[in-house]
């Protein structure tokens, strides 16, 4: 796949009939899915055009939380066959961009033969671009977004379901398990006193952060993968934090991943964060989700 960074003054043109994808794809989720694989089934190559910045959190509207970072997508994209990822910077002078302007000085010069866009896909200044208005210069097929329970699958739900610790149903919308990245970063070393070490992430993007509690996963680096524990938490028994921090412990590992960046995949939510009454107590329920996890993970 080829990744080419565009803006609206600098959307280079291309020769090769493209089918199109447009959209923020968030999450890149079931529905995001569906359609980059009708896209993929009309036996052209497949460009997607996406943002760096969410449009909402440029407009100041929310918090920049994130599913999936550009990286992310890219790697999941490439997966389904995408051929070209086009990567538009979006910042408060992209806001100011007409439907007309975005139109001309983007679309036009990717020359699709057909465009595939969401069903609530707006664009252009104020949102008043659309897929009627877009359908007067290029086909255009909307895909409606799988509707889960009745309900569209919107990356809004995937996010609130994480948020609530739901990771489990999150991952059924995201069909796979919800993944940050982030770097090892020196910790206090108290796991280790109770033989029970952990690394601590500092995550590498704005992603939306699960609730605090103890999840089970999967820490992926240096090409290997690793069955572990994910505790994100103010540290109650030792000490009060101001702020949760994510650690690892990693099952059957005991090396030093300082400085590595680790991939960590949310499988199941186990349980909430307990203040024990001292650390003989606390070090007893870990070995206990230890265990838990060995036996759940595959």
């Amino acid at each position: 796949m080829k990744i080419i960074e565009i803006d609206i003054n600098n959307t280079p043109f291309q020769t090769e009939e493209l089918t199109l994808c447009l959209g923020y794809f968030d999450g890149v989720h079931l529905g995001h899915q569906t359609m980059i694989k009708k896209a993929v089934n009309e036996g052209y190559p497949v460009g997607v055009v996406t943002f760096d910045n969410s449009p909402a959190y440029v407009m100041n509207m929310l918090q920049e939380e994130k599913i999936t970072s550009i990286a992310d997508k890219a790697e999941i994209f490439e997966q389904l066959n995408v051929k070209y990822l086009y990567i538009m910077h979006f910042d408060k002078n992209t806001l100011k961009v007409t439907k007309d302007e975005f139109i001309k000085n983007v679309l036009m010069k990717l020359n699709p033969r057909k465009i595939f866009i969401g069903e609530d896909y707006k664009f252009g200044t104020r949102a008043e671009g659309n897929a009627s208005y877009l359908s007067r210069f290029f086909k255009v097929e909307v895909v409606d977004l799988i509707h889960n329970e009745n309900e569209k699958i919107s990356s809004r739900e995937i996010r609130n379901f994480i948020k609530e610790g739901n990771v489990g149903k999150a991952n059924l919308l995201l069909n796979r398990p919800f993944r940050v990245a982030g770097m090892v970063v020196e910790g206090n070393h108290i796991g280790r006193t109770i033989d029970f070490p952990t690394a601590n992430i500092e995550l590498d993007d704005s992603y939306v952060v699960p609730k605090e509690g103890v999840y089970m996963g999967y820490a992926s680096f240096i090409n290997e993968k690793h069955k572990a524990i994910i505790s994100i938490s103010k540290h109650p028994t030792i000490y009060e934090l101001e702020e949760a921090i994510i650690e690892i412990n990693i099952l059957d590992f005991n090396e030093n991943v300082y400085g590595e960046t680790i991939y960590l995949d949310f499988v199941k939510y186990i349980r909430d964060i307990e203040k024990f009454e001292n650390l003989d107590e606390l070090k007893a329920q870990l070995e206990k989700d230890r265990e838990y996890a060995k036996k759940s993970l595959q």
